[in-house]
């Protein structure tokens, strides 16, 4: 959604220019809607927003009453980069997009969005985020997105240089429209420290500002780092599971293969022989050829004592379930039961048979 830029009265750009005249950049500023008259206020804002922030269009979404909202900014200077913005924002409920054609009138950076208070949907590319309070979120102004505030909301922004954002974020991974989950140890710390920033920036002295913000950027870094990790093992074991979930049906479906082996349940799931067993030690304990060898046994414990199987040889019912070897069956049969296959069968026909008929159940009197 977009909307279409009204022209603004001579007093309101007087009143803007008046509290951040172009000369102050790199110190302190504040533009309230209060400054102005309630009707100017909406179009006020408009202007504030898209000359603040990074070239967005504002769309109110109170309705008729007077819109309200207040930014306050303040510049860190940085010795070997553009400097960054600290920008905080308070205001009723809005709509803020960036289009192509603002992307094309301003210069790109990253917004990493604190999530003080209310809520807001970011939308960017494909990726949807919601941030609730104690959030960290990214966008990268270089390419068009979307947020939707529904209600009022406190939000603190750090507005950073593109290189500066690619000095600190982990290598290979796109976090436009992405979010640091703000009850992570590692994001509550930096976030508490880009807070203490924005609210001491003014009382640090000027010497060190340089030197505290890198710093706060140090923690920022390492949260995001820790994230991104946590994010890439959940994807691994997702992954893994998904492998050993797809080899344990192609296992069940070929037992009757005396063929079956490591390289063939491998290859039905695209990885490699070392990887599958690596992930089956890992989810199970064994090997591949163990579990084969569970399965197959199990299926003939089953059938062993099966009584409508009784006329059916040991041997066949070995060597349907992929068994090649009648003394090898035998051997791995006795050392995982403790009894030999004939043995087995034997026990449990014989306790089959203490199960008298339902007919030959004596009569009680009653």
């Amino acid at each position: 959604m977009t909307v279409t830029r009204t022209a603004v009265p001579m007093s309101l750009s007087r009143t803007m220019e008046m509290v951040i005249p172009e000369a102050a950049a790199g110190l302190v500023g504040m533009l309230s809607t209060r400054s102005v008259a309630e009707p100017d206020r909406l179009d006020f804002w408009r202007e504030v927003v898209c000359r603040t922030i990074a070239g967005v269009e504002a769309t109110a979404l109170v309705g008729d009453q007077p819109y309200s909202g207040s930014i306050w900014t303040q510049s860190i200077p940085l010795a070997h980069l553009p400097n960054f913005d600290l920008i905080q924002v308070e205001a009723d409920a809005q709509l803020v997009t960036r289009t192509r054609k603002l992307i094309e009138q301003s210069e790109g950076a990253w917004l990493l969005m604190i999530q003080e208070a209310g809520v807001c949907e970011v939308g960017q590319g494909a990726r949807k985020t919601r941030l609730s309070p104690g959030d960290i979120g990214f966008l990268d102004t270089s390419r068009p997105y979307e947020v939707m505030f529904p209600g009022c909301f406190k939000q603190s922004i750090l507005k950073m240089p593109a290189l500066l954002f690619r000095d600190i974020a982990p290598r290979g991974h796109d976090l436009a429209g992405a979010a640091l989950p703000g009850a992570q140890a590692l994001t509550a710390i930096a976030r508490q420290n880009l807070l203490l920033l924005e609210r001491n920036a003014t009382i640090i002295e000027p010497v060190f500002l340089a030197a505290a913000a890198n710093s706060c950027l140090g923690h920022l870094a390492l949260a995001m780092r820790a994230v991104r990790r946590d994010e890439g093992r959940k994807m691994a074991g997702r992954a893994a599971c998904d492998h050993v979930a797809r080899a344990d049906a192609y296992i069940l479906q070929n037992l009757h293969d005396a063929g079956l082996s490591v390289e063939q349940v491998a290859s039905s799931i695209g990885i490699s022989a070392g990887h599958l067993q690596q992930l089956y030690r890992a989810a199970k304990a064994l090997t591949v050829a163990q579990s084969i060898l569970d399965h197959r046994l199990a299926n003939c414990r089953r059938e062993l004592a099966d009584p409508s199987l009784a006329a059916e040889s040991i041997t066949s019912i070995a060597f349907r379930w992929g068994f090649s070897e009648s003394s090898s069956f035998s051997r791995a049969f006795r050392r995982t039961f403790g009894l030999s296959p004939r043995q087995y069968r034997q026990r449990q026909m014989a306790g089959s048979s203490f199960l008298q008929p339902r007919s030959a159940l004596p009569v009680q009197k009653r």
